[in-house]
């Protein structure tokens, strides 16, 4: 019984480390400077995709070490 709530916590501390590692920061800049009848289109920037097999094969790493295991399976990217 104490094995399985030790591997519960375990999990639950891992996971939370991912999550905690997953946020992502906001940067705020300064709108463009623009004159009379011009106009400035600022498109989003593309929103990332998750990587399956990263996924896969980061499941069972650290949480120190998540997010070098999912960079190095797809580039870096």
């Amino acid at each position: 019984m104490q094995r399985t709530k030790l591997t519960l916590l375990l999990a639950a501390l891992a996971l939370g480390g991912a999550a905690t590692a997953s946020a992502q920061t906001v940067v705020v800049t300064e709108p463009p400077v623009v004159g009379d009848g011009q106009v400035v289109i600022i498109t989003p920037a593309p929103q990332p995709v998750p990587d399956a097999g990263a996924a896969t094969k980061c499941q069972y790493v650290s949480p120190g070490s998540y997010w070098d295991c999912v960079n190095s399976h797809n580039g870096g990217q």
